[in-house]
Order: C-alpha cells, then sequence, then structure tokens
C-alpha cells in the first residue's frame, strides 16, 4: 500500500503504545500513519501476560481480546517469587501491585505478535509494516519523517510525530542526543523450550538470587512451551547468567529441555525505576517504553496508557494552538504515578527495587 506524502500524526512503532495513541485519534477525521520496521504481525520478546489493569483498559478502550488472540494457559495468577536459591517461594497475586477498581483477578496470556496487531486494526490509522524510522528534520513549519523500506528512502510530511518505538527507541535518539547516556540498560536474554519442569503453569515465575540474574530472571509456561529469560547489568555477561539459570532449573526444579525452539534478546531501561523520563518536545511525543514508561516490569498497560494520553494531548493541542507537550505532561502524569506507585510496592514486597540492584 503507497504512502501518502502527508500525514497529521505519524506513530512510529505499532505496539501498544502506538496502538493506544491510534485508537485515541479514531474518528478525528485525522489522517494517521502507523510506521513499523518488522513485516507484520512482528515478533516481540514478552511473555504477552496482560496484567488486570491492561485488560480492563483494552476492555474499556478497544473490546474484549478475541480468543485468536489468546494463549494457554489462558488465565495467569500473578508472580511466584524465589527470593533466593535457598529460601522459600511466595505468592504476589496481581492485586498486591496492580489493584484498580472493577479489575479482573487474573492476567490473560496473549501472544503479543497477535495482540499487537490486533490493536492496532482496531484504530482506522494506516498502518504498514517494513518501514524502518531512520531520522526525522524541521521543514516549514512541519515535521519530515525518513523511512527506510528495503531499499527505498520514504519521507512523509506530518504535523505531529509520536515515538513509540520501544526501549531503544530511534526517535529518542535522534530527538535528544545524549540523554541514552544517563539511561542504565538491563539486557535480557531468553530461550524457548519443549521441555519438562516441576512449576506450574499460570505463574510468572520470579527469580531474585543474584548467582543466576544481574536484576531477575523469569520462567513462563506458553502454548506447552517454557520460556526462559534473565535480565543482567549491560556491563554483566547475558549468556553466562543465562547458563547459570538454567543449570539451576535443571538441579533444583527439574527442568528437562527437550527441544531448543529459538533465543532472542532485547533490552529493558531503568528510566522509569530512577524517575528518569524522557516525553519529547513541542509536537514530538514519546510514548510507552520511550519514553520510559513501565510498571515494574509490566510495559503493556503503561504503554496503552501513555499512548492514549499521548493522541488526547494531540487533540487538545489542535484545539488550543499550543503545543502538544504541554498537554502531554498534563494528560500522562498520572501514569508516571502509577508507575512510580508500582515500583514502590513491589520494593516493598520484595525488600528492594529489582531495577536499582548495584553491580556486583
Amino acid at each position: 500500500m503507497d504512502l501518502r506524502e502527508c500525514y497529521d500524526v505519524v506513530i512510529v512503532g505499532s505496539g501498544p503504545a502506538g496502538a493506544g495513541a491510534a485508537r485515541a485519534l479514531t474518528d478525528s477525521g485525522l489522517k494517521v500513519l502507523i510506521a513499523e520496521r518488522h513485516e507484520l504481525p512482528r515478533f516481540k520478546m514478552c511473555s504477552g501476560i496482560v496484567f488486570p489493569s491492561g485488560r480492563k483498559f483494552i476492555a474499556d478502550n478497544f473490546g474484549n481480546i478475541p480468543d485468536k488472540v489468546l494463549s494457554s494457559p489462558e488465565l495467569v495468577r500473578g508472580n511466584r517469587i524465589y527470593p533466593s536459591i535457598d529460601a522459600p517461594s511466595f505468592d504476589a497475586p496481581f492485586a498486591v501491585f496492580d489493584s484498580e477498581e472493577g479489575m479482573e483477578a487474573e492476567g490473560l496470556n496473549t501472544s503479543r505478535s497477535e495482540l499487537d496487531y490486533w490493536l492496532c486494526s482496531q484504530s482506522d490509522a494506516h498502518l504498514v509494516g517494513g518501514h524502518c524510522f531512520e531520522d526525522f528534520e524541521l521543514a516549514d513549519g512541519e515535521t519530515v519523517v525518513h523511512l527506510q523500506n528495503g531499499d527505498d528512502r520514504v519521507s512523509v510530511r506530518t504535523k505531529f510525530l509520536i515515538g513509540a518505538d520501544g526501549t531503544l527507541s530511534q526517535v529518542r535518539m535522534r530527538a535528544f542526543p545524549g540523554f541514552d547516556d544517563s539511561i542504565g540498560l538491563i539486557p535480557n536474554y531468553e530461550e524457548f523450550y519443549l521441555a519438562d519442569i516441576d512449576l506450574a503453569p499460570g505463574w510468572l515465575h520470579l527469580f531474585l538470587d543474584r548467582s543466576i540474574t544481574g536484576y531477575f530472571a523469569t520462567v513462563f509456561h506458553d502454548e506447552g512451551t517454557i520460556q526462559v529469560v534473565t535480565g543482567v547489568h549491560r556491563q554483566e555477561p547475558v549468556r553466562e547468567y543465562f547458563q547459570a539459570f538454567r543449570s539451576h532449573l535443571e538441579a533444583r526444579h527439574g527442568l528437562v529441555v527437550k527441544e531448543e525452539l529459538a533465543s532472542h534478546g532485547i533490552g529493558l531501561t531503568d528510566m522509569s525505576a530512577q524517575k528518569n523520563y524522557c516525553l519529547g518536545s513541542g509536537d514530538l511525543l514519546l510514548v510507552g517504553e520511550a519514553g520510559g514508561f513501565l510498571r515494574g516490569g509490566e510495559g503493556i498497560t503503561s504503554a496503552l496508557t501513555s499512548g492514549k494520553a499521548a493522541g488526547e494531548a494531540i487533540l487538545e493541542s489542535l484545539a488550543s494552538g499550543r503545543p502538544a507537550i504541554e498537554h502531554f505532561r498534563e494528560l500522562a502524569a498520572p501514569e508516571l504515578r502509577i508507575c512510580e506507585m508500582v515500583h514502590e510496592r513491589l520494593s516493598a514486597a520484595l525488600g528492594f527495587n529489582v531495577f536499582k540492584r548495584p553491580l556486583e
């Protein structure tokens, strides 16, 4: 599908943050483009758990998640936490850190690629895959966004630009050179197995012992597979920690790998834990993890909420004539407070903030 030369809003990234912004702009009459670097539906390294607050937000703003998006086991009860190798585990249902009036007690297990694609399809935005953000420039009161589609460079003009392109946001890096030097990067590595393990499905198993993870490690059952993940400081060897975690699971929790299916890497940041947000400037807005929105280790709800705030900020900007960032700061403030509250609750439950663990 060919792109127009001009859009009112260009959203970079087709995850929940981009979908939340596009949904808020639906039926506004504005021409909206969602540009995704990967072909669609895109893969996203994530458990796919939609927390109860995310379930409520999606139901209120998008409708019920269709069955084709759900994975098994369908319901997730919360975290089962293993504070150290020798200490007993304890359960932290979602209500411990994710509690609002009218929410269900359980989260939903979804396919992230299908969830993201469905969320974006609930807007009237023009959605394109295979278009990688390269750069932008200001010209004649507009923003010219440069995208790479294979060997072709495509440029589109827009009034508003939303960076919804995740942890390592290229929009953020281009708009705020040097800001990323202030960010603590947390590399994560995961492997998917066909395997047996003595850990119950329906929980996100969270391991904290410093000998097997730099921050936290997880195990999750999904569609008959076992997802094993660990995260470390940027300076630490993630593969060595992962192997230590896998060996621990084999020795203590009966992990028997029958087939290794896939492996992936991704980065998290400490932006939310350190209150080091980057919301944008003028008519450029950063949402989801690009802006630092993260409720502890859960990003879907915060992405959706901050995306909606950005879409609403654009509509208010058009009505007031003021830059969108002025409205976005006000509209995003409640979500930032929730992010900080969740970090406080997690710290109280665990005894420390896992995103601030010192380097050993």
